[in-house]
C-alpha cells in the first residue's frame, strides 16, 4: 500500500510558510525557497543577539571615556583606578552614571584618582580638554559694501541692480525683472 503522508507534509510545509509571514516575494510563498529564507533568518537572529551585545559595551565605553575625559582622566586610568579601589561597578552602571548623574560620576572619578596616586602612579590634575572653558570663534569681518559710482546697465546681473537700488534707498519690489529694475534707475 502506498503511503502518500499528506496531511504530515502539509503541516510541516504550513508551519514554514506561516514563519515565513511578511517576506517579499517568493519567499512567504514557495515552500523551498521560504525554508531557506526562515532558516538564514535564525543564523541571522542568533548572530546579531551576540552583536547587540558587543554594540551595547562600545556604547558604554564610549560614554564612560567622554565623562572620565571630561574629568581629566582617560577611560583605561579610569578604570584601572576602579579596579585599584576595589569597585564592583559594571561598565553600563557607570555609562548610566557618566549620563545621568554627572556629579555621582566625577566622585567615581575623583576616588579613581586617588586610588591611582596610592598606588604611586603620576596623575596629571588637568588635561588640556578640561582646562578650556569656552569656545571663541573668530569670524572675519564683513567687507565693507564699497558704492558703486556708475549706474548699472542691461549688462550688469538683477543682483547687481538690486544691490545698487538699495544703496541708494531706491524702492524695488523683490520679484521685480531686469527690466523694471533698470527702468527704476
Amino acid at each position: 500500500m502506498r503511503v502518500k503522508g499528506g496531511n504530515v507534509t502539509r503541516s510541516r510545509r504550513k508551519k514554514m510558510i506561516k514563519l515565513a509571514k511578511g517576506y517579499r516575494g517568493q519567499r512567504h510563498i514557495n515552500y523551498k525557497v521560504a525554508k531557506q529564507q526562515v532558516w538564514k533568518s535564525w543564523f541571522y537572529a542568533f548572530r546579531d543577539r551576540k552583536q547587540t551585545k558587543r554594540n551595547f559595551r562600545k556604547l558604554w565605553i564610549a560614554r564612560i571615556n567622554a565623562g572620565a575625559r571630561m574629568n581629566g582622566l582617560s577611560y583605561s586610568r579610569f578604570m584601572n583606578g576602579l579596579s585599584l579601589m576595589g569597585s564592583t561597578l559594571n561598565r553600563k552602571m557607570l555609562a548610566e552614571l557618566a549620563v545621568s548623574d554627572f556629579e555621582a560620576f566625577s566622585a567615581l572619578v575623583e576616588s579613581a584618582k586617588k586610588a591611582l596616586a596610592d598606588n604611586g602612579q603620576v596623575v596629571a590634575e588637568k588635561s588640556a580638554a578640561t582646562l578650556e572653558k569656552g569656545v571663541v570663534i573668530n569670524a572675519a569681518a564683513p567687507k565693507a559694501a564699497s558704492k558703486s559710482v556708475s549706474k548699472p546697465t542691461d549688462k550688469n546681473t538683477v543682483a547687481e541692480i538690486k544691490a545698487y537700488l538699495s544703496e541708494n534707498g531706491i524702492e524695488f519690489a523683490s520679484s521685480a525683472k531686469k527690466a523694471d529694475l533698470l527702468a527704476l534707475v
